[in-house]
């Protein structure tokens, strides 16, 4: 708030117009300047921190407390004189103002501020019109006058509030004068009251002093002794304690050995003011034994509060401190055991957590009722879930519905055996997916304690390497297969495409024969052009034959070839050509090569065999519509660590989820009879792992699929392991 905001809100509190009620001369005034101005509204607004008032007002109905921000009279008060508004709506800083477009509709408007006696505004008075109008000379000097006379009001009525406050305060003081001598006589009362009381205490704090088992004893600001009880004296060896009054600690032979120290503590506690309690101390007995003993000292001051001297009390702690010193022996004892306990369970904890964090196995530790208490690393990872996520969940909601039950009759097992294994336990990952666990669990009891130690075997491994199994058996005996059915097909199809041969050379030597013979049958000539379509079309089915048997021969690892470095992108370059009359109607080709891709060692004609049948396969994906303005072949190369990365895309109808596993089995395909074999991208797949790669895919259903190769940039050769990779991604 500002300086001035704050003043003038102190001067508002001051004039008593803050929820003041009505008063007759203010109402008087409103219906002279409504009369004076003409106008059918005049008002005394109030303005405080954030709304209006009205202390009086006339010719407006229901009239209540405003925001001061939509006030007229807020900006009144904000400038000298007469804040005139003659037609609102013309005015663009209230055209739009909520009291011009609504209830009361000010058309019109004049106001000037009221002030208080210091100068600052805490109101105004106005005229308000429902249609825009001036404001004469005289009005205005009237309006002016009227404001006077609040004002002139305002300052009688602080007047009289003064008078009024000063008689209160006249009558006030009068009070407090006959409250005083009351209060006088009682005190006096009072006093003597006290004084019977402290004689009567004094004899009180002999008596306890005399029959109190400890010593107590006081001394002056030079720590000379004022007196003592009997305790106190009779452990100096004195026979009153008046035989004290007068010495020092220097001079008391039982004290003399630790009056230093005994002294020190009275300075530390008169210069301070502040008590020294409950300190243990040494003191050697009249009778020569020496003791410990619990003192207290604490400030002895005069009425005034002034410190004069020092009180002590002190009593024999000798035998507590020898018991003390006894169980403080028995406790390092306990303690020393407690530690090396704490250590040996903090040690096996850490052993416990290492082979938590650093198995290879899915730990989880529940509690007697089933809820996770801690899991390790490896249960988060395959589970996909934070660590803070899975504590307090019971293991149950982890598990898919149709499995929970035999699950909750195996953790009742396993509290009532102590063991319990399952085959296989599926958990329900983050994403929803079921992981497959064959569990191992125990009971783990420490005291009243009981904890369930889940080790989970993820299963998916060894499901991959049994189904890798089987796909290896599936391809050796197709290997076999397509060996034997290569070599009994190939002589065959070699004679049949000799012979073809043969007899189109014959058909076309006969037709040049027969066509210088004069007077041909033009039958014999359609003959003749049909004979060659025949022949064209066998030795056409003849070629594929040869191509089948040659794949097949490949596939059944009979052909090899020897590996020489090859320029990935020159390599497809060149299939890119090759295949330039299947995709130039299909879709636009988009080549992202990377910069100096090294050399890669492999088999050139096999890689472009590899290429060319993926191109072509993504090719007539996209042949479903769209052409070049909706599909886009994406050829993307890049270097990765020590592999190079291929990756051919296209934008066509992708393939199904179901299918995608099967699409490197050997005879497998989608498309329609006739259409393909399906050993292309079996083919395409050993070709890759031949030369040390890996081939993968990922597919979406109407969105596109992408094969990715990775080939080493080295010249090593497969390993086993390498010839073993699964073809799904």
């Amino acid at each position: 708030m500002k300086r001035d905001e704050a003043q003038r809100l102190r001067a508002l509190d001051l004039s008593g117009l803050r929820d003041a009620p009505p008063e007759p001369d203010y109402d008087d005034i409103v219906r002279l300047a409504a009369e004076t101005c003409d106008t059918p509204i005049a008002l005394i607004s109030v303005v405080d921190r954030d709304r209006q008032g009205f202390k009086a007002h006339v010719g407006l109905q229901g009239v209540g407390v405003q925001e001061r921000c939509i006030s007229f009279c807020a900006q009144a008060i904000e400038r000298e004189g007469i804040l005139l508004v003659e037609d609102t709506i013309a005015d663009e800083r209230f055209a739009t103002h909520p009291l011009v477009q609504g209830e009361p509709f000010i058309r019109f408007y004049a106001g000037t501020p009221i002030q208080t006696e210091d100068g600052f505004p805490i109101g105004s008075l106005c005229v308000i019109d429902h249609r825009p109008r001036g404001l004469g000379e005289s009005q205005r000097r009237s309006l002016i006058a009227l404001k006077r006379q609040v004002e002139l009001l305002l300052r009688m009525r602080s007047q009289v509030r003064l008078l009024k406050a000063r008689n209160t305060e006249l009558e006030q003081s009068q009070e407090r004068t006959s409250a005083l001598n009351t209060y006088l006589q009682a005190e006096v009362r009072e006093r003597q009251r006290i004084e019977r009381q402290l004689l009567e205490q004094q004899t009180l704090l002999s008596s306890i002093l005399a029959h109190i088992p400890h010593s107590v004893f006081w001394k002056d600001q030079n720590s000379v002794f004022l007196g003592c009880n009997p305790q106190f004296a009779r452990d100096m060896g004195l026979s009153s304690p008046l035989d004290i009054i007068g010495r020092t600690d220097f001079e008391m032979p039982v004290l003399s050995e630790h009056a230093e120290a005994y002294r020190r503590d009275d300075r530390e506690v008169m210069e301070s003011g502040i008590p020294k309690l409950s300190f243990e101390e040494p003191l050697r007995q009249y009778a020569g034994t020496k003791s410990w003993v619990l003192t207290s000292k604490v400030p002895l001051r005069d009425a005034n509060g002034k410190v004069t001297g020092v009180i002590g009390i002190y009593a024999d702690i000798s035998e507590r401190r020898r018991q003390e010193e006894v169980l403080q022996e028995a406790k390092n004892l306990i303690e020393r055991d407690a530690a090396r306990l704490e250590e040996q369970v903090r040690e096996a904890h850490e052993r416990t957590r290492q082979l938590m964090e650093h198995s290879g196995e899915a730990v989880f530790v529940l509690d007697a009722a089933g809820s996770v208490l801690e899991v390790n690393p490896v249960a988060e990872r395959l589970l996909g879930f934070l660590h803070g996520q899975l504590l307090g969940t019971p293991f149950v909601a982890l598990v898919p519905e149709d499995e929970r039950e035999p699950l909750r009759q195996s953790l009742k097992d396993l509290l009532a055996r102590g063991t319990v294994c399952l085959e296989e336990l599926g958990l329900r990952s983050a994403s929803g997916a079921r992981v497959a666990l064959g569990i191992a669990a125990s009971l783990q009891v420490t005291g009243e304690t009981r904890q369930l130690l889940i080790v989970g075997t993820d299963l998916t491994e060894k499901r991959r390497i049994e189904q890798q199994s089987i796909q290896n058996d599936r391809l050796a005996a197709m290997g076999a297969l397509a060996a034997g059915i290569a070599h009994e097909i190939n002589n065959p199809t070699s004679f049949v495409l000799s012979n073809l041969t043969w007899l189109q050379e014959w058909r076309d030597e006969l037709e040049r024969e027969l066509i210088a013979l004069p007077g041909l049958h033009p039958r014999l000539v359609e003959s003749l052009s049909e004979a060659e379509e025949v022949i064209a079309e066998s030795l056409v089915g003849g070629g594929r034959i040869r191509d089948i048997v040659r794949d097949m021969r490949f596939f059944s690892h009979t052909a090899s070839e020897a590996l020489a470095p090859v320029d990935i992108h020159a390599c497809l370059d060149v299939v890119l050509r090759m295949a330039h009359n299947e995709l130039k109607h299909t879709a636009r080709v988009e080549k992202q090569y990377a910069d100096a891709l090294p050399l890669v060692p492999g088999s050139e004609g096999r890689l472009s065999q590899v290429f060319l049948n993926l191109i072509i396969n993504a090719a007539q994906a996209m042949r479903t519509g769209g052409g070049l303005e909706h599909h886009v072949l994406r050829v993307v190369t890049a270097l990765e660590g020590e592999r190079v990365r291929v990756d051919i895309s296209d934008t066509g109808h992708g393939i199904p989820p179901e299918v995608l596993p099967r699409i490197f089995e050997p005879f497998f395909t989608t498309k329609p009879t006739g259409a393909g074999t399906g050993l292309g991208l079996s083919i395409s797949h050993a070709i890759i792992q031949k030369m040390g790669g890996e081939m993968g895919v990922r597919s979406e259903p109407g969105q596109g699929t992408t094969f990715t190769l990775f080939l080493p940039v080295s010249g090593r050769g497969p390993s086993d392991d390498e010839k073993q990779l699964s073809p799904v991604p």
